[in-house]
This record gives C-alpha cells, sequence and structure tokens, in this order.
C-alpha cells in the first residue's frame, strides 16, 4: 500500500472530523466525517474560508472562533463547544493545532469529535452523584433522629465528632494539607454514621449505668424478703411460745408446766441465729450496693462478692435461695466497667452491624469507603482492637482519625449515664499512652491536639 493510499485510509476511518486550514483562511484538506458532524450534509469543506462557513451558520460562533484564535495565535487550543444543528444542539471535543513544513508553521490542523453522549453521561453521572449525597444526608438525619429518640447521649457523641471533625479538616486547609474535596463529605458521613448499628443493641446492655443494672432491685428485694422472712418466723415462734407459756401458768403444777415449756422453746429456737442472718444479709447488701457503682473492682473484692454470693436468703414460701444468681456474681465482679462479657460482647457487635447496614446501602464513588471507615472505628493499629482485629497499613487514615475522635469524646463526654468525664489534660495522657504503645496514630493524635478542633 503506498503513503498516499494510506493516507487517504486514514482519514476517511477516523472516528474525528478534521480539516486543514492554511494561514489564508482557506481549506485545504478533510475528511468526510468532517461535513457529517457540522451537518453540512454532502456539501465539501475544500476551498471554502472560515468567513463563509461563519456566514453559512452564524449559531455556532463559538466554534469558529477558537479556530480563527488559534490560526492567528499560531498555537495549540483545545475546547469543548456547544454546536447548534439544525433539530439539536451537540457538544464538540475541538483541537486545533499548528502544522508545520521543518521549521514554519504553514497551517492549522483543526480535530473535532461529537461527544454529546459522553457530556450527557457525564450530566447524568453529576446528577446522580448529586442525589447519591443528597440521599446520605437524609439517610443521616433520619438515623441520628432515630439514635436521639432512643439514646440521646449518643446522639450528643456522634454530633460532638462531627463538631471535631470538621474543625480539623478547616485546620488542615488552613495548613495547606487539606484532604481531597471529594473526601471531605464521604469522611463527615462516616462521623455521622459510625454508630448506626447501636440502633440494634438493646437499651439495657447500651446504657446500663451500673453493674447489675436493672437486676439490682432483684437482689434488693431478695433480701428485704429474706429479712421479713426471718422477722416474721421470730414472731411468729415466739407468739406460738407465748400461748404456750399463758396455757402452762394456767395448768396444775406452774411452776413445773412453765419450766419445761421454756427450756422447750430454748432448745429448739435460737432467736440470734435469726438476727445474726438478718445482720449479715444487710451487711451484705450494703457492700453490693457499693461494688455495684464502682468502674474498677480487685482480686480481693470479687473475693468478698462471691463470699456473700452464697448466703441464703428465705423466701416467703419458706424456702431458701442463694443471694447472688450466676448473672448477678459475674457482673460484680467484672474487673472494669458495667458490661459482663457476654454483654460486652453484644456491645462490641455493633460495628459489625454498622459495617453490614452501610455496606447494604451499596454505596458507590467517593461514599464506597463510608462502610470500610465506619466499620472499622474500634480497630487499633497493634491489632488489639476489634472485631477483626486488623492492624497497621490494613486502617485507613480516615478510620485512624474517626477512632482519635471516638475515644476523646468518649472520655471526656459529660452525658454518659455509665461514667463521669475526665478532664481534657487526662485525656490527652490516655490518648498519647494509647499512642506510645502503638494503638493510636500518634502523628494524627498530636496534630489533632495542635488543631485545638476539641475545644
Amino acid at each position: 500500500m503506498s503513503d498516499r493510499i494510506a493516507f487517504d485510509h486514514l482519514l476517511s476511518n477516523t472516528t474525528d472530523g478534521f480539516f486543514v486550514i492554511g494561514y489564508d483562511g482557506k481549506i485545504r484538506m478533510e475528511n468526510t466525517l468532517a461535513a457529517d458532524i457540522l451537518d453540512l450534509g454532502d456539501k465539501s469543506l475544500y476551498g471554502k474560508t472560515l468567513v463563509e462557513l461563519i456566514s453559512d451558520n452564524k449559531k455556532n460562533d463559538e466554534f469558529y472562533e477558537c479556530i480563527i484564535d488559534a490560526v492567528f495565535k499560531k498555537e495549540k487550543i483545545g475546547r469543548i463547544v456547544p454546536f447548534y444543528k439544525a433539530d439539536k444542539i451537540t457538544n464538540l471535543r475541538l483541537v486545533v493545532s499548528p502544522l508545520r513544513d521543518r521549521e514554519d508553521d504553514i497551517a492549522a490542523i483543526v480535530m473535532f469529535s461529537d461527544i454529546t453522549e459522553l457530556s450527557e453521561l457525564g450530566s447524568r453521572n453529576e446528577f446522580l452523584t448529586q442525589k447519591l449525597v443528597e440521599f446520605i444526608d437524609r439517610f443521616v438525619k433520619t438515623m441520628v433522629r432515630a439514635i436521639d429518640e432512643r439514646t440521646p447521649y449518643n446522639a450528643n457523641h456522634t454530633r460532638s465528632m462531627v463538631s471535631y471533625a470538621e474543625k480539623y479538616l478547616a485546620y488542615l486547609d488552613n495548613e495547606g494539607r487539606g484532604i481531597d474535596n471529594d473526601k471531605k463529605g464521604p469522611f463527615i458521613s462516616s462521623v455521622w454514621m459510625h454508630d448506626i448499628g447501636k440502633l440494634l443493641i438493646p437499651r439495657r446492655v447500651m446504657d446500663k449505668p451500673t453493674r447489675l443494672g436493672d437486676k439490682e432491685k432483684d437482689v434488693r428485694h431478695r433480701v428485704e424478703i429474706a429479712v421479713l422472712s426471718e422477722r416474721l418466723r421470730i414472731a411468729e415462734k415466739e407468739a406460738g411460745f407465748n400461748i404456750l407459756i399463758e396455757k402452762a401458768k394456767a395448768s396444775p403444777g406452774t411452776e413445773i408446766a412453765l419450766e419445761e415449756t421454756t427450756a422447750f422453746r430454748d432448745s429448739v429456737y435460737d432467736k440470734t441465729e435469726s438476727m445474726e442472718r438478718i445482720l449479715r444479709l444487710e451487711e451484705a447488701l450494703e457492700f453490693i450496693l457499693d461494688v455495684n457503682k464502682r468502674d474498677f473492682v480487685d482480686k480481693e473484692t470479687c473475693e468478698k462478692i462471691m463470699e456473700y454470693a452464697d448466703l441464703q436468703c428465705l423466701t416467703l414460701s419458706g424456702e431458701y435461695t442463694a443471694l447472688l444468681d450466676e448473672y448477678d456474681r459475674d457482673a460484680l465482679t467484672v474487673k472494669k466497667g458495667t458490661l459482663t462479657t457476654e454483654e460486652r460482647n453484644m456491645m462490641q457487635s455493633h460495628v459489625v452491624k454498622t459495617y453490614e447496614m452501610l455496606k447494604e446501602m451499596n454505596l458507590e464513588g467517593p461514599y464506597k469507603d463510608v462502610p470500610d471507615w465506619a466499620g472499622k472505628h474500634h480497630e487499633l493499629l497493634d491489632g488489639t482492637g476489634y472485631p477483626k482485629g486488623i492492624k497497621g497499613d490494613d486502617i485507613s487514615w480516615e478510620t485512624r482519625l474517626l477512632t482519635i475522635l471516638d475515644i476523646y469524646d468518649a472520655l471526656t463526654a459529660e452525658d454518659r449515664p455509665y461514667k463521669p468525664p475526665l478532664p481534657v489534660e487526662k485525656t490527652f495522657d490516655i490518648l498519647r499512652d494509647m499512642a506510645e504503645k502503638g494503638k493510636l496514630d500518634a502523628d494524627i493524635l498530636e496534630d489533632f491536639i495542635r488543631s485545638e478542633a476539641w475545644k
């Protein structure tokens, strides 16, 4: 195939329309697609001038002005311009480049293609992205309202974290180290939704203020009934023996009968034993109620709880039952916090539920990582976090920041029903200790502290 045939074949089969225009304003060369894209039908462009083309189609000044500008300046210009046809508006990608013969610019090559479908697709994608953002915003507001109504302190926790996050991102922007704009919205959404899995956690677990929680009243009731039963038993026996004594007094041989009845009473009934049992139960209850409010218990306390646990409580039916059941013992001897092992596992499952709920939304585009960021906010860099114990590079920057925000607010929050707030400096000491142990990102932590976004 000769060079000329190959060149003609290339011109006729290219997917772009093009023509070559000399610096005298006349078109020197064209391909068949050029006239088709420009809606000229069978008319040839060859030999025409730009002035003629502009006169024939005054609606498309922007298209031709771009070409004139490039020809005049003898430089490459590329733009996307609208092109009006008889029945529709199209979008053309237009590139005008100088055409050189050795050292001299001899003409300009004009290449253009119809990208209307791509532009419409881009607009559609932009529209869908905006709708997705609006949907996520509505979802966030709905979830926060639900959390607020169910557990006000947790909603406050989320709002505080969002405030810290927004201030910290603004600080990074001011420092010239801001994250990409298309990540800011998704990250803030991950903060809003990091705890939505708690909607599925029973309130008796999530809001448990003491070790026994609602079961404190059962232990109190058990002791009260036992004490009442012991006192009734004392009263009944005393009443019964008093009757016998009165009868003995009225019978012949009163002194002997009275002496025998009193001796019999003393042999089968010991009031002191019942009173000691009452005092022991009251002592146990006082200790249990004190431990119930503690955040931490030591080995000695646990041993004492287990001693009291087997104290026998008299019921109204006359039977005996242990003072503490299995749950009571577990709850009161947990080393730290208010949750039993089973309850803690249930509580920790909220991050799995958060991930699953967000993953079910099929978030795409910039929001595709939101389930991952939110679902890993209890993972720690050394692998000691939960639920999967991942570590190091498997934990993203966004999740590392979210984790620090979460711990900071959890420690300083003033509205938690199960613990008092810590001072800011004490909180920073704890966070820095965790960073030194490799659990938190030290660089992000120190940057967050310097930002004062926590104020």
